[in-house]
């Protein structure tokens, strides 16, 4: 109790100037502490909020499927996109670019607009058989090209490609589209398309998948015609009216190469029964008729075109 005393009693001799001029002092530093602390909250509370926004703002690239891509079909490079969307809106597994997906086989369905994920896709390194590739209800055909009918090697798989037949010679030649809007799927040997690449391939002959109806209509033109492929851009899938290749014939022409047998030649018709004197076939023979000697007929050619190979086969007038 006298230690307080005596500093009670110390204090009462400061002179009341000075203890206000203390008291004043103190009162700033203490508000001066507690300002700058408060401003120290106020700056970190700031910087988290920022580091916060941008994490929140930051953009991603993820890749969208633009169109349908059924269950077990290998992924074409035209129906990705890349598409820049909001960090905390990519899913944990999307893919960040259209080469990871390109060329890969869905493990099931993928809707048009939809993020393309990891676990949308079959696990690389296992493979799948040839015919597996083709779609539901298609065919796989297989014909002949050069260097300048085959758009001098820069057409690949996954390639969507026009059909022209030509017939003919000099003012005679005659070239309309067969088949419009055929995706490539094959161009020699190679099935899948390399990613990146610019160099042309050339092969000697390329697949299609086509309908079986189209089959039929491909495999005529393929033994009539001359066939030149015209590549198309690959997002440009308007169609363009189309030909059976026997159009490109005269009538007569046609009818041959409508009812021609593709494994040989066309058989002539049968000749014609004698004819006795008295005009029954069936009767027995009366007096023959003198008759001149039947005109000779004059056979049609009609050239059929193998890759770069030329054939004619003669076709008796009807």
């Amino acid at each position: 109790m006298k230690p307080l005393r005596s500093v009670f009693m110390s204090i009462t001799r400061i002179p009341p100037a000075v203890l206000i001029a203390a008291i004043v002092t103190l009162a700033f530093v203490v508000a001066w502490m507690v300002t700058s602390k408060i401003s120290s909250g106020e700056q970190i509370y700031a910087e988290k909020q920022k580091e916060l926004d941008a994490k929140y703002s930051a953009k991603a690239t993820v890749v969208y499927a633009i169109k349908d891509i059924p269950e077990g079909q290998t992924i074409p490079s035209e129906a990705l996109e890349e598409r820049q969307i909001e960090q905390s809106k990519v899913p944990a597994d999307a893919l960040t670019t259209a080469s990871l997906a390109s060329g890969r086989v869905t493990k099931y369905g993928v809707a048009s607009g939809q993020i393309v994920s990891q676990h949308d896709l079959q696990p690389q390194g296992q493979n799948l058989s040839f015919d597996a590739r083709l779609k539901t209800g298609f065919r796989a055909v297989t014909f002949a090209v050069d260097n300048n009918s085959g758009v001098a090697g820069f057409i690949s798989p996954e390639s969507h490609i026009d059909i022209i037949g030509m017939v003919g010679s000099g003012a005679d030649t005659k070239a309309k589209p067969i088949l419009s809007d055929v995706e490539v799927i094959a161009v020699g040997q190679t099935y899948q398309r390399t990613t990146g690449n610019t160099a042309p391939s050339p092969a000697s002959s390329v697949t299609v998948a086509v309908t079986p109806e189209d089959t039929t209509k491909l495999i005529k033109a393929v033994l009539a015609s001359k066939l030149y492929l015209s590549l198309r851009n690959s997002n440009d899938h308007e169609p363009v009216a189309t030909v059976d290749v026997t159009a490109l014939y005269n009538n007569k022409h046609s009818a041959a190469v409508s009812n021609m047998n593709f494994g040989g030649v066309p058989v002539p018709p049968p000749s014609l029964p004698t004819i006795a004197g008295n005009g029954d076939p069936e009767e027995a023979p009366g007096p023959q008729l003198a008759s001149a000697p039947a005109p000779e007929r004059q056979n049609h050619q009609i050239e059929f075109w193998s890759g770069g190979k030329k054939d004619l086969i003669s076709v008796p007038e009807r």
